[in-house]
């Protein structure tokens, strides 16, 4: 085996500088900012399904931008669609780190109560067949005021159909409401005898 000695003075020379370069101390200045690159930054998580990053970016990245000149922190959303992929809080400061997470955390808890609140919802409630027709009073003179006052929709079955499920659907404390007013209705009724 032959070993390639470099016989060129020119390039020993440029060999020479770059080993040289790498060697020698860095300025003070330039020491700083490297510290400050290398300084570690504490990041947390938070979970959240997708439909709700929105409410963490807000209009326009508003609500973002909002948190990250707040508490000083860098807020990492995953982009639409990504599944399982959680929101990453970054920043130097731990505290602030973790008083961003619970603001956030907030929102999102704020955001699930409201759609909780503002979503419809079915439920549905067994009444005798035989008290249907006592419970929504003539021409509806019982049920009516139910509806009206709590905004829901009450619906009995067919004359025809034999089932007991009286179904209410509209958002869930007035639904919940209704239920409790049409119980109070059927307790008014003595028990059909057969």
């Amino acid at each position: 085996m032959s070993s390639r000695v470099n016989n060129n003075p020119f390039e020993r020379r440029q060999v020479m500088k770059v080993n040289q370069e790498k060697s020698r101390p860095l300025p003070p200045w330039m020491s700083r900012m490297r510290a400050q690159w290398v300084e570690e930054t504490v990041s947390e998580t938070v979970k959240a399904d997708n439909c709700l990053f929105g409410v963490i970016i807000g209009p326009g990245g508003s609500t973002m931008k909002e948190l990250q000149v707040k508490y000083n922190i860098r807020v990492l959303v995953p982009r639409k669609g990504s599944k399982d992929e959680p929101i990453i809080v970054e920043g130097k400061d731990k505290t602030l780190v973790k008083d961003a997470v619970l603001r956030i955390k907030a929102l999102i808890a704020e955001e699930k109560e409201r759609r909780r609140v503002t979503t419809p919802v079915s439920q549905t409630l067994c009444i005798p067949k035989a008290l249907h027709g006592k419970v929504i009073g003539l021409k509806g003179q019982n049920i009516r005021p139910v509806t009206q006052a709590l905004k829901i929709k009450i619906k009995f079955p067919n004359k025809n159909d034999n089932s007991d499920e009286v179904t209410l659907t509209g958002l869930p404390d007035q639904v919940d409401q209704g239920i409790s007013r049409l119980l109070n209705l059927v307790t008014r009724f003595p028990p059909c005898r057969g």
